[in-house]
């Protein structure tokens, strides 16, 4: 009996390890399995980890670490904000003002975050405390906090902190250890490291919180162009957007988009057209309404951000419609419509084209996927992700399906390293909110502050005539401001002379304002000027002895040819709002074929132009396309 007895205990107890193991060894096989999924996954889909390509990590990515805080840019790291000084509170209200300077009017605050990028957290009371301090600073300077996400630190980041923060004791008693001296520094760490460590178990919140200005003229303005193949969706999701009304699936949303009466019978778009969508300081949208929909001045009234869609032509024959928009309107970012149905067109690839010519960044907003059948949709993407991994294009595909992934996109767009991908449906509303607040958190890329000290300049690009007012301009305001009543030189004419002209009355978003400033897109009256006197590619300035440019040369590249390039090639060249056929003159090579660089002359054909140093230009012919920077003017 007791034999048996002893092997039954001895059974009882040998028993428990062996569950544990066969427990941990499931636990193991799971994550192989796991991970074997997800690289079976990613391979599909071809993604690969670059650690260079997302440099800036979001709390909501899931990831334990953010990297460095940087003193420059407009991301600012707080662990708390509790019982400050009046001082203190002074200070931080500074250090505020000036990350809204370097935000243009917006920036993020990190809470809960050391310098260093550990995510330490807060308790609930201290949480709520360092919020409420955010908000007074905030009402300080005229502006207004939102939060954009609230998480608690997961275990595994409080242990990842933990070990961090030892070998930071560890090192400190190192550098410190002499004797008695030392051993006394070590008791003080320990107990440090204990009681940050039995904090850190608890249950600790971070945040990420925007600040944004707002004010009765001050605006952000974030530039987005729309391009894409015809009947992708470009004009109705733009409807979908700044409307607010779903589409029925027979082209509601586009009617209200379309400026042109052939336009809504055929159905496509055939010009450049502008649309608005506002934002107020809280990050909510304001276009929408149930009675009627808000005109220009409402919108822009209760904004404190603008994002202007600018509606491209996707058609082949409007293509020179569509290059003259891109470089004519210092865009911010491009949003490539790709119908999910239809793949990725030539025509879309052409867009794609221009956008690194231009070197702007890009998203992707795949389309009508309520209709589209799975397998066509895989292929869809499967394409779109072969052009993002290809030697010219060289970025990340990144599929954008929760609130973290939004926050993380919104950040790394400007780096130009990263594309997201939406997939949106205009009919069902699907993914929609993601899109929203994507377009809420862009920051505006183009430094615009810095250049309104500088002289006035005005680049034309439309002309209009208005009974009762007179010769009407638009174009946007390239650095400088100009107000009411202002004295500047227009040209240059056919002759390359430049003559005065008096500013009547200025239109900004269809509003009525006295001053316009670099980044605004501006509409001018001019006192006594004949429409026909004016064309696009002509600018305003505040100068008295401005000179046109007849001659050129810039850096080139040939993207194609079917055959070679020599001297007195015509092709036609966009730079900016300037378009017109340009002969080469003289070139540091004999000829040219797809893909070589060279130093080319050009020379405009019909009059001069006004042209500087450093500016982009893409020339076509036909089929042929090739991109270039200016790197020297003649007179």
């Amino acid at each position: 009996m007791s034999s048996t007895a002893t092997s039954t205990k001895s059974e009882k107890t040998s028993s428990p390890p062996k569950k544990a193991s066969s427990s941990s060894h499931q636990q193991h096989n799971i994550t192989e399995s796991k991970e074997k999924k997800q690289m079976i996954s990613n391979n599909k889909i071809g993604l690969e980890k670059d650690k260079e390509l997302i440099d800036e990590k979001s709390l909501l990515t899931g990831t334990s670490l953010l990297s460095k805080e940087d003193d420059e840019g407009n991301v600012e790291y707080k662990w708390k904000l509790v019982n400050l000084s009046e001082d203190r509170f002074k200070h931080l209200v500074t250090q505020m003002k000036y990350r809204l300077s370097e935000g243009q009017g917006e920036c993020i605050y990190e809470i809960g975050i050391n310098d260093d990028g550990f995510p330490l957290g807060l308790s609930e009371d201290e949480y709520k405390e360092t919020l409420s301090n955010i908000e007074k600073m905030a009402n300080e300077l005229q502006a207004t906090v939102s939060i954009i996400c609230e998480k608690q630190v997961s275990s595994e980041q409080s242990k990842k902190s933990k070990k961090n923060m030892k070998q930071q004791s560890a090192n400190s008693t190192a550098t410190n250890g002499e004797s008695e001296g030392s051993a006394s520094s070590t008791s003080t760490n320990g107990t440090n490291t204990t009681t940050v460590a039995t904090t850190l178990e608890e249950k600790r919140w971070v945040g990420e919180v925007l600040v944004r200005k707002f004010g009765e003229e001050e605006y952000l303005d974030v530039r987005i162009a729309v391009c894409g193949n015809v009947d992708s969706g470009k004009s109705t999701l733009i409807g979908v957007l700044t409307r607010g009304q779903l589409d029925n699936g027979r082209g509601l949303a586009r009617a209200s988009v379309f400026i042109h009466k052939h336009e809504l019978s055929t159905g496509r778009t055939s010009s450049v057209s502008h649309q608005i969508m506002g934002f107020d300081s809280k990050g909510d949208i304001v276009n929408y309404s149930q009675f009627q929909s808000p005109s220009w001045q409402d919108i822009i009234e209760k904004s404190s951000k603008v994002c202007t869609f600018i509606d491209l032509a996707g058609h082949e024959k409007y293509l020179k419609t569509t290059v003259y928009g891109m470089t004519s309107s210092q865009l911010d970012y491009g949003c490539v419509v790709v119908g999910s149905n239809m793949g990725i067109s030539k025509m879309s690839k052409e867009h794609i084209g221009l956008l690194l010519a231009l070197k702007i960044p890009m998203f992707f907003c795949v389309t009508k996927v309520d209709i589209c059948p799975e397998n066509v949709l895989k292929q869809t993407l499967e394409t779109i992700h072969k052009i993002l991994k290809l030697p010219g294009v060289r970025k990340l595909p990144y599929h954008v399906k929760t609130e973290d992934d939004v926050v993380t996109c919104a950040k790394n767009l400007a780096s130009d390293r990263i594309a997201p991908i939406f997939l949106l449906s205009s009919v069902t509303g699907e993914n929609l909110p993601l899109l929203h607040k994507f377009l809420n958190l862009l920051p505006v890329r183009k430094d615009w502050e810095s250049l309104i000290d500088k002289p006035a300049e005005y680049v034309v690009d439309q002309t209009f005539f208005v009974a009762g007012v007179g010769t009407v301009v638009s174009g946007i305001v390239q650095c400088g401001s100009i107000s009411v009543n202002d004295k500047l030189m227009l040209g240059p004419d056919s002759n390359g002379q430049f003559r005065s002209v008096v500013v009547k009355s200025i239109h900004c978003k269809r509003v009525n304002v006295k001053r316009a400033h670099a980044g605004q897109h501006a509409s001018l009256a001019l006192k006594k000027e004949r429409r026909s006197g004016i064309r696009k590619g002509m600018v305003l300035v505040d100068d008295p002895n401005p000179k046109a440019v007849w001659e050129f040369e810039a850096e080139c590249l040939v993207l194609y040819h079917s055959t070679t390039i020599k001297e007195n090639y015509q092709p036609v060249v966009h730079c900016g709002c300037v378009r017109q056929t340009a002969k080469i003159v003289k070139m540091d090579v004999e000829s040219l074929r797809t893909g070589e660089k060279a130093k080319v002359k050009f020379r405009f054909m019909f009059r001069p132009e006004y042209i500087r140093k450093g500016e982009r230009l893409i020339f076509r012919e036909g089929r042929t396309k090739g991109l270039g920077v200016i790197s020297d003017v003649f007179e």
